[in-house]
Formats: structure tokens, C-alpha cells, sequence
């Protein structure tokens, strides 16, 4: 995809930050789970429903999405940058899923079967190879004990990408500044509530600009994810986390 010079770039939050640049080399695909748990069982089935879609909130109908988990060697990377990922977490064991069309335009389902413990890594190949890729995914032994649940602020890094904020957004280096940069941001909680639950209450702007002018152009809204109110709060203690 070519980005132009007048930069497109996502909004919702743009009236509270300022874009800064930064490239990014591939596509633009948003990619967005319906649910993203917090640990599979190795073995057994893992039911994944998706939605493909355009910065433009268009859905994308006639990609054909591949889903493919790399197990980690051990410790496994929290850095999803495409060259930290490709240079430390594709070494272990590869598994794919089956990817059918669901009822609606740019929705999909999946499942997959994560075949032994370990932590894997799930990539999304779009029009775009790796156009959105998951936080690592614990899978656990069969009838072994769940493990200790993440702190509300760990589970909304964890849905920062499930979720697609990262396809416009960059927050503690992981992301794409197609959108205003989270990194150190700070924001009154009931204003995320009431965004994050309906971005609309914020305007979007006839123009956004990065701090230095050198790329402006007509944001795109930000679209409403239809967050959970348990998604909501992780979200908020994520991005407003010291």
C-alpha cells in the first residue's frame, strides 16, 4: 500500500495528542479479535474469530487470511517489532489454522490447535505478511492448573494488539504511528471510559498534523471496537500505566 504524502492517519485521540512521525515498511490491514484468552490448551481446539478491515473502517471481503503460530524458544520475546520477532521468535515449531468466511463482510473464523505447552506467537497474513501479530500465548499442558491471571494492565497491553490499537498507534514500542503516539500519555480515567466505549463523544478534526508539520492530512475516525467494560478498564490501565 503506497502512503501518501497528505498521511491518512487514524483519530480519536488526536485532540489530545500531537502525531509524530515515524515509517513503518509493509501494508495496512487492521485486524481485530473478537476474544483473546489468556492462556490455550495445548491440543486442544482454540476457536479464533476475526474481523479484516480498512483504516477507513471499510471490511475487507475478499482477503484470504492466513493464521500461523510459532512456538518460542524460551524465554519468548515481548518485542513484536517485526526484526525482533523475525530474529528471535521463529525457531520453534510452526502450527496453521483453516480460515473460513463468516456471515458478515470481512469477518472470519478459525480454529487452532496449538499441538504441544509452550508460549506461541500468532501472525496474521492479510493482503500484507504480517499484518497484525498477538502478544505471546501461553498453552498448558492437558488438565494442568491455569496459570496466575495477568494484572489488568498486562491484559490490556495484551489487547492493545488483539484489539488493532497498535495498527494506528505506538505505545512502549509496540505499534504503528499512523496514529497519535500513547507512549507516556497520561488521561483522566472516565474520559478513556467514556471514549473507548464511544469514540464519537471526541470530534475528529478537518486535519491532523505531526508536531514538526511535516506530515499532515484528514484523519480517518476512530471506530468503535464495542469494548467490554472489563476490556475497557485493562485498556485504561495500559495506557495510563506509569
Amino acid at each position: 500500500m503506497n502512503i501518501p504524502s497528505a498521511l491518512r492517519v487514524m483519530s480519536g485521540f488526536v485532540a489530545l495528542f500531537s502525531l509524530v512521525p515515524v515509517t513503518y515498511a509493509g501494508g495496512w490491514d487492521i485486524v481485530t479479535l473478537n476474544d483473546f484468552p489468556d492462556f490455550a490448551v495445548a491440543g486442544h481446539p482454540l476457536n479464533l474469530a476475526f474481523r479484516v478491515w480498512a483504516p477507513s473502517l471499510d471490511p475487507l471481503a475478499n482477503v484470504k487470511p492466513k493464521i500461523r503460530a510459532t512456538l518460542c524458544p524460551s524465554p519468548c520475546s515481548t518485542d513484536l517489532s517485526p526484526q525482533h520477532r523475525n530474529a528471535t521468535n521463529t525457531k520453534g515449531h510452526v502450527a496453521k489454522a483453516q480460515v473460513k468466511a463468516g456471515a458478515s463482510a470481512g469477518e472470519y473464523t478459525a480454529v487452532l490447535i496449538l499441538p504441544e505447552p509452550g508460549d506461541w506467537v500468532i501472525t496474521f497474513d492479510t493482503e500484507y505478511t504480517d499484518a497484525s501479530t498477538m502478544a505471546p500465548l501461553k498453552a498448558i499442558a492437558p488438565e494442568s492448573p491455569a496459570p496466575t491471571r495477568f494484572s489488568s494492565a498486562v491484559r490490556g497491553a495484551r489487547l492493545f494488539t488483539a484489539k488493532g490499537c497498535s495498527s494506528c498507534h505506538l505505545r512502549e514500542g509496540v505499534g504503528k504511528i499512523y496514529g497519535p503516539d500513547l507512549t507516556g500519555k497520561r488521561f483522566a480515567p472516565e474520559y478513556l471510559k467514556k471514549f473507548l466505549a464511544d469514540p464519537s463523544i471526541t470530534p475528529v478534526p478537518e486535519e491532523v498534523c505531526s508536531s514538526d508539520r511535516s506530515y499532515c492530512g484528514s484523519p480517518y475516525a476512530m471506530p468503535n471496537l464495542n469494548l467490554k467494560d472489563t476490556e475497557i478498564e485493562a485498556l485504561i490501565a495500559f495506557i495510563n500505566k506509569k
